[in-house]
């Protein structure tokens, strides 16, 4: 019944939301709100065991999304938070022996930064014993087999075990990241997603210097996403420059122009996606300014140059764009979503194929 009613709001997820992905969207405020709990532990069946530790919560709001990666899953979960403790423990009777990295959160700023104390990451295997209690208002979890190491020597040493310092920093910013980052994966980027995240956590459970240098990729991942949401924060500044990045970030200009050059550069990147944010809306019919006045909100002052610019990057003039429009593959992925009913529905179903 839990998962029923948790599939039908994830199918009305997705058509409000066309760009997700996930495997499994399960959220608890579809049911009355004492049936909450037993909703969001039965969303762990075959997992770990989830109890209240002061008796059954009256509510308890809670959304968990699911993404099979193939070799990995990662899940995000927003929970109630201070006054909702609930004790997760694993399995006696144990199907799975997954590894995973939880990373617990607190109030999250809107580019994912997590305010108060810095969040660490922790290491676990479900085929251990092991009873927490959690009372953050959110986690993320990365489950992987045994198999997708060639030893487990670093793994058997740092489990249970707070990953701190600059190492463990990375790490969860880099969780941050993927978490971000998910929703726009292709499915052919899955693979090399999956080993740059591979690489990375072996280099932070054992360092050494041929893992650094194995995970420089996903370090220079970590490091431009945070240029992307910056650029991204600062986009309508007029006097926005590579100076101001390279003091925001803590980098040299060296650095964030590697960091750009496969895009075309620094100033290349900043000139496109303004031009996709006018792009955008153009083809809002809803928003009927002019499109000088559009351009100018993203920095550009001169009519001409504006033109021959977006021309030259879209194939099309601004008028044509707002003329036209533009397609949308959105009733695709709609109906690839709602045809899925037959894949997993459970983190549970999704870790048992990934353990196949």
């Amino acid at each position: 019944m839990y998962q029923e009613s948790a599939l039908r709001s994830y199918n009305e997820h997705v058509i409000e939301n066309l760009q997700l992905r996930h495997a499994v969207y399960f959220t608890t405020l579809v049911f009355p709100d004492h049936n909450q709990f037993d909703a969001f532990r039965s969303s762990y069946q075959g997992v770990m065991d989830i109890s209240s530790v002061s008796g059954e919560p009256e509510r308890f709001p809670a959304i968990q999304m699911v993404w099979d990666l193939g070799r990995m899953v990662f899940t995000r979960t927003k929970l109630p938070g201070k006054g909702y403790t609930h004790r997760r423990r694993h399995l006696s009777k144990r199907v799975l022996d997954h590894w995973y990295i939880n990373l617990p959160f607190n109030s999250l700023e809107p580019d994912g930064q997590r305010l108060g104390a810095k969040a660490m990451p922790e290491l676990h295997c479900l085929a251990t014993s092991l009873e927490t209690e959690v009372n953050d208002d959110g986690m993320l979890m990365l489950f992987f087999p045994h198999d997708l190491f060639t030893s487990t020597v670093m793994l058997d040493r740092m489990l249970d075990v707070q990953l701190d310092g600059g190492l463990g920093r990375l790490l969860a910013d880099y969780l941050f990241l993927l978490d971000r980052s998910l929703p726009q994966l292709q499915a052919e980027e899955v693979p090399h997603v999956v080993e740059a995240t591979r690489s990375l956590v072996a280099v932070c459970l054992a360092p050494s210097r041929d893992r650094l240098a194995e995970a420089q990729g996903p370090i220079d991942a970590t490091l431009m996403g945070r240029a992307r949401r910056l650029i991204d924060v600062k986009l309508a500044n007029p006097n926005l420059t590579s100076e101001i990045l390279c003091a925001d970030l803590g980098v040299s200009r060296s650095r964030l122009y590697r960091l750009f050059e496969p895009l075309g550069g620094v100033a290349s990147y900043i000139r496109r996606q303004r031009l996709l944010r006018i792009r955008a809306a153009l083809a809002d019919s809803m928003d009927g300014r002019s499109i000088f006045r559009i351009a100018g909100q993203w920095g550009f002052v001169d009519a001409s140059a504006f033109s021959r610019t977006f021309r030259h990057e879209f194939g099309i003039s601004p008028k044509e764009a707002r003329d036209i429009g533009w397609a949308s593959d959105g009733f695709d992925v709609v109906q690839d979503c709602l045809d899925r009913s037959e894949t997993p529905q459970t983190l549970g179903q999704v870790l048992r194929v990934l353990a196949a």
